[in-house]
């Protein structure tokens, strides 16, 4: 393995798209396509030039940022790619002074999550694509 992180990277929808289905998520390629860029901030770990691991974040620059998409191909996972990812990100927001950052994760990632130094607070989510807007 020769494990490339990079902040900002010029990411193809095509290659998000298949480590989203890695994971066993929706690849959401059209999506992908109008979204990638427009984050505030996205960090990927690439193996050679293959995407293995990605994290973005949405941002209003200033109070509030929220964590999401944080997904490793399940080939890399448990060797600490996702944590470094989150670590990487989590930098940059205390240098740029964004007062509190979320995020929502499944309750089997709660120790991935409390490593990274976040504290656990419950929350809830409505999704409107599973309710078939």
């Amino acid at each position: 393995m020769n494990l490339q992180y990079i902040v900002n990277p010029e990411l193809e929808a095509e290659a998000v798209a298949a480590l989203r289905t890695e994971v066993g998520w929706d690849a959401r390629k059209e999506a992908l396509k109008k979204i990638i860029g427009c984050t505030y901030l996205t960090a990927a770990c690439f193996d050679e030039n293959r995407l293995v691991g990605i994290v973005d974040v949405i941002s209003d620059g200033v109070d509030d940022a929220f964590i999401r998409n944080l997904v490793v191909d399940p080939q890399y996972q448990r060797k600490g790619i996702g944590l470094k990812l989150l670590k990487l990100i989590l930098v940059q927001l205390k240098k740029d002074k964004i007062k509190t950052v979320n995020i929502l994760f499944e309750p089997g990632l709660t120790g991935l999550y409390r490593k990274a130094g976040f504290r656990i607070v419950s929350g809830g989510i409505i999704d409107n694509e599973e309710e078939g807007y």
